[in-house]
């Protein structure tokens, strides 16, 4: 090892997920030359797994379309028109075309790969970073393969990646939700599919749920699946924890499957969150998804476009402390979009276990649903 080559580039991402593509992929479209000038490192291989319930809502639809993304993405996908939000007896339908994309993360993972590969950038795969060393004249990174050097890295490698717990020890926080989710084989005339709807259900709050059970559809490996799972995000650190495995039976009733759970954390949005240290920057997950509802897609192809422009700014003027990163992204449309969602999380579910606010919530969701109004893409 001690006499292996060093592998130099300007910017290292670490992650090929939605995030670290979006990074590269707007730096690439501020600037060409950008291409010879980034590596990605992935610690698995395209396509691998991915749990996520797959929704990409028309937030991270609008980036992609302004990357030269043709829509509808030429994948399997399900189109939601109609989201019903249900508590306990109550519902309100928000309508729109769509309102969200359910793709098979996995799929969808390995298309924006591939198409990142196709314009040119260098993606290596099957390499996992071990260690990572910031120091005066760049950041030394050592992975199962080989040793690189940096200007910038990327944390692109979500909620317990490497580089948000190499500068963990400054945040505070502690922001992560919990999530489990089932896959129930369907077929294309069940109601969800032919009715194109989704279903975020808080009827669980008043068991100690910060959050919702969902019902997706999806398409897995071609096939029509109920993507059914339940999100609890801990926004207010107080009361009992919910029973996730016990509630999430529950909710699926005979269609319970006999086998675990899958189940992964989120790291989620909070403005006193670390959002980048000396020569680093946190992007997706390894930032913040959305506390309210735990989308993670959009806000990762969000996070790209402020981290790109952040990024190039840093280059000329051969700057890199990052320390007005975290206000940037609190101006940009992400940041407006993750401030909104926090903020709502800490209201809805510090009172969530008291009905009648949620049912009041309800009332006035289903007011605001009436006077709606959304078109295409």
């Amino acid at each position: 090892m001690a006499d292996e080559q060093v592998i130099t580039s300007d910017i290292i991402i670490v992650g090929a997920g939605p995030a670290g593509l979006s990074t590269a992929l707007h730096l690439i479209q501020q600037d060409p030359t950008w291409v010879q000038r980034i590596i990605v490192l992935e610690k698995a291989s395209h396509p691998r797994p991915k749990l996520c319930g797959g929704g990409l809502t028309r937030f991270g639809l609008r980036i992609l379309h302004n990357l030269g993304f043709t829509l509808p993405l030429p994948l399997p996908q399900a189109e939601v028109d109609e989201v019903i939000f249900r508590y306990r007896s109550r519902e309100f339908h928000v309508r729109g075309k769509p309102q969200f994309i359910v793709f098979d993360r996995t799929t969808l993972d390995d298309y924006l790969a591939k198409e990142a590969k196709y314009r040119g950038l260098q993606i290596h795969e099957n390499e996992v970073v071990h260690k990572l060393e910031v120091k005066a004249d760049g950041v030394a990174i050592q992975t199962s393969k080989t040793k690189y050097q940096a200007q910038v890295i990327i944390g692109a490698d979500g909620s317990k990646g490497i580089t948000r717990r190499l500068i963990k020890k400054n945040d505070g926080t502690n922001n992560v939700a919990r999530v489990l989710e089932s896959f129930i084989s369907a077929t294309e005339d069940d109601p969800f599919f032919k009715s194109r709807q989704a279903l975020f259900d808080f009827s669980f709050t008043g068991k100690d749920l910060q959050g919702y059970t969902w019902d997706f559809p999806s398409w897995v490996a071609g096939k029509p699946i109920s993507n059914r799972g339940i999100y609890d995000s801990r926004a207010f650190d107080a009361g009992a924890r919910a029973p996730l495995p016990a509630l999430l039976d529950e909710f699926l009733g005979e269609e319970k499957t006999h086998h675990p759970y899958e189940g992964h954390p989120i790291h989620w949005f909070d403005p006193r969150n670390i959002f980048g240290a000396e020569r680093i920057i946190l992007v997706g997950d390894a930032a913040g998804a959305d506390p309210l509802f735990g989308e993670g897609i959009g806000p990762a192809l969000g996070y790209g476009t402020i981290a790109a422009k952040v990024i190039q700014d840093a280059f000329t003027i051969n700057q890199f402390s990052f320390k007005n990163y975290r206000h940037r992204v609190f101006l940009s449309p992400v940041g407006h979009y993750l401030l909104l969602r926090w903020m709502g999380a800490k209201i809805v579910y510090r009172f969530s276990t008291h009905r009648p606010v949620m049912n009041f919530l309800w009332y006035v969701g289903k007011i605001v649903s009436t006077i709606w109004k959304s078109g295409k893409i």
